[in-house]
Formats: C-alpha cells, structure tokens, sequence
C-alpha cells in the first residue's frame, strides 16, 4: 500500500469516537506543584459522520477535523489539487458503491494514494488529464463498465509507467504493458466519489 494512502487508512481506523467530549487533566499534566493543572476542554463540534453520495462527510454545519486532516496529507504529501485532495480523503475504504466489491474498493483508493506518491499528480494535470479521465467511471455499474472506466480504475494494483496527452502505459504482471487512451467526456461518468453507495 503506498505511503500517502496508508496514512489515510490509518486515519480512518483511528478516528474519535462519539461522546468523547474533552481530555482529562491527569493526562494534561502530571501532579506537581510546578505545573498549574488544566482545565479539561469540550469542543464545541463533535466528529459526526453520515455516508452520503459523495462518500463520508461530516454533518451539514459541522466540520470533519479527520477528514480534512487526509484532504491536507494527500494535498501536501501527493501534490494534489486541493478539491481532488478533499475528494480522495472522504472516500471510504469499508463503504464501497453498490456494484463494487469491498476489496476492488479498497485497490482503488490504494491506486489512487500510489499515483500521488509518485508524483503523477502534476503531470497528468499538465498534460490536461481531468478528474473524469483519471477517477471517472459508470454511474450505474463502474465495476462492470471497464468500457467506461478512468486510468486509476484500470491499475488494478499495478504501475503506471509513462503518460502522455493522450495515453497512459500501465505495466503488466506479465512483463509487457497495457495501453490506455484518453476517451471524451460522455453523459453517465462520474466520479468515484460521485458513486451511490449501498
């Protein structure tokens, strides 16, 4: 699994859990006449979480620190845009869409982190590789529609090797390579974290 989406991963795994208002001052400070205790803090937010078309969200009106937390990881550490950043980081790994198996799913969101490790980020926006070509797929089937599927939904846990204008070469197990060329915009892609889930 690459760097940037185990870290996300890892994120998700490890998030608060509900009713957990504050910190306790025995883990603030030790006792001890030199340190002045802290008063234990309840935010004002609580990390509320709601699966929706767009894939995990926080609540309408409430921020999601865990969430924009990856968004920044994966801005920062992938080269990113911003709103692919925040994109990527609301999608679940243990949510896939409905026609998606639980471990294509999580391929996906794997290929998605290595392609920003190794800085395909920048080029493919240079070469004018949009979201559609990159992360697009069916709205109804994107498991079945392969027809219909962007470059990251065909790596299928395997390289990319070169990416032109037009094309991408992804490697294969076999030792030789997969061509893949850019397809024009149509009516019923969307994007992975467009997808209904069940």
């Amino acid at each position: 699994m690459s760097s940037a989406a185990a870290r996300v991963l890892d994120l998700f795994l490890h998030t608060p859990k509900r009713g957990v208002t504050g910190v306790t001052e025995s883990l603030i400070a030790p006792k001890s006449p030199i340190v002045t205790p802290v008063t234990p803090v309840t935010p004002q937010m609580q990390y509320v979480r709601s699966e929706g078309v767009t894939g995990v969200t926080a609540a309408p009106g409430e921020f999601d620190f865990e969430a924009e937390e990856r968004a920044a990881i994966i801005e920062y550490d992938g080269g990113a845009p911003r709103a692919w950043a925040e994109a990527l980081a609301r999608l679940d790994p243990n949510n896939p869409p409905a026609d998606v198996p639980t471990r294509r799913w999580m391929r996906f969101i794997d290929d998605c982190g290595r392609f920003l490790d190794d800085g395909w980020a920048g080029r493919s926006m240079a070469l004018r590789w949009g979201p559609l070509d990159l992360f697009g797929c069916d709205l109804s089937k994107p498991f079945a529609r392969i027809d219909r599927a962007g470059l990251l939904w065909l790596l299928n846990g395997q390289k990319l090797l070169v990416l032109t204008a037009n094309s991408a070469a992804i490697a294969k197990l076999s030792g030789g390579s997969l061509t893949y060329r850019r397809k024009p915009s149509e009516p019923g892609r969307v994007l992975a974290w467009e997808l209904p889930h069940a």
